[in-house]
């Protein structure tokens, strides 16, 4: 058996054998004093380092991971970064998302506040413009050159031995990103006849880009992105996401499953327990990372909606990592009932911080191979 054929009876409920997945590892720059070797010359590329370090079949997320397919779904060609103003410091920038934001010059943290001015969507407005200029679905920098593509096509041909994914994009997360969340809230209830316009582009849209990714490759798994929800909940109804959103998920999920892709999974952080039943009609049957300081409960999900073939990753507590083996070793037991019941892989709930030393990440993560039986498969 390979790790492919793996994922898939696990993600079918017909095993409990847990994929041998990694954590979305960070203190890259804090461990190396602390006791991880640093990456031997010329290698460029932390989260693959750490995971082939600690033995790991893959790393996977939205937007980035391993095995993922280079196709891009956002703003193309993207816009001119640019320095607005700035002192001694602090900064004024425009980022490449279109963003105006204000941050610090020099943080003492690798965890970036920022303070956002301005955002590239202003409404219906300039809505043409931006889909003219920004999400054109044929424009030539959504894949890497022709020569790239068929090198990745025979590198993940049909009989690899491990998954690869691809993204499928975002509805009211990504309009939120464009806009900002108080203008993105506002529109939900001033022009809601215009977010559903944009809604049902977004739809096309990937469908549109997707089409050559479904056809050279058989892609085992689509990761939507969404990050809407805060500790409370939903920034946005369900009610409103029934309305603007769910159409458009079961739209991009039939064209999925229609082209052999039938388990699709959405990142969003938070507390997501309401939209959970319409994330499921709407096709997605995957969620991460559960965090536990928003009350999200791996077993509660499964009890709740395992007649669904619920898939849940995430939800270890990465403030019990951070204290160390008597933490660790508990929060690895009050885990234990969720991943006997199948369909749930326990990992840190979102990046793991800096607080989280070497040598406690070092015991995590043997300590939860030795207690759920995880292996990585060649």
């Amino acid at each position: 058996m390979t790790s492919r054929e793996r994922f898939h009876l696990w993600a079918n409920y017909q095993t409990k054998e847990l994929p041998a997945w990694g954590d979305w590892v960070g203190p890259y720059q804090f461990w190396v004093p602390q006791g991880l070797p640093p990456m031997p010359e010329g290698e460029t590329d932390e989260r693959e380092y750490q995971r082939a370090y600690f033995n790991h079949e893959g790393i996977y997320s939205a937007y980035w991971g391993t095995s993922r397919l280079p196709v891009d779904l956002g703003m193309v060609p993207g816009y001119e970064p640019e320095v607005l103003w700035e002192d001694d410091t602090h900064v004024i920038a425009r980022a490449s998302n279109g963003v105006v934001g204000k941050r610090l010059k020099n943080p003492n943290s690798t965890l970036l506040a920022e303070e956002y001015l301005e955002y590239p969507l202003k409404g219906p407005e300039n809505w043409e413009e931006f889909k003219r200029t920004q999400l054109d679905p044929d424009h030539p920098n959504r894949y890497p050159d022709d020569a790239t593509w068929q090198a990745l096509r025979e590198k993940w041909g049909d009989d690899r031995d491990h998954i690869i994914t691809v993204d499928a994009g975002s509805f009211y997360g990504i309009l939120r990103n464009w806009m900002g969340v108080e203008n993105a809230s506002y529109a939900l209830f001033d022009e809601p006849e215009w977010v559903e316009e944009v809604m049902n582009y977004l739809a096309d849209f990937y469908i549109a880009v997707l089409q050559k990714a479904v056809r050279d490759f058989r892609i085992d798994t689509a990761l939507f992105w969404e990050d809407i929800c805060y500790k409370n909940g939903p920034m946005i109804s369900p009610e409103m996401f029934r309305r603007f959103c769910l159409k458009p998920y079961q739209k991009v999920t039939s064209f999925l499953k229609e082209n052999g892709v039938d388990v699709c999974f959405v990142d969003c952080d938070g507390n997501i327990e309401l939209l959970v039943p319409l994330w499921l009609e709407g096709g997605v049957r995957g969620f991460y990372p559960l965090e536990v300081a928003s009350d999200m409960d791996a077993e509660k999900l499964l009890k709740q909606y395992q007649k669904d073939k619920i898939l849940l990753w995430g939800n270890v507590d990465k403030r019990e990592v951070a204290k160390g083996p008597a933490a660790i070793e508990a929060e690895l037991e009050r885990l234990a009932p969720a991943v006997e019941m199948g369909g749930f892989i326990p990992l840190v709930d979102h990046g793991v911080p800096e607080d989280v030393s070497f040598d406690n990440y070092c015991y995590y993560d043997r300590r939860r191979k030795e207690k759920f039986n995880i292996r990585i498969l060649k």
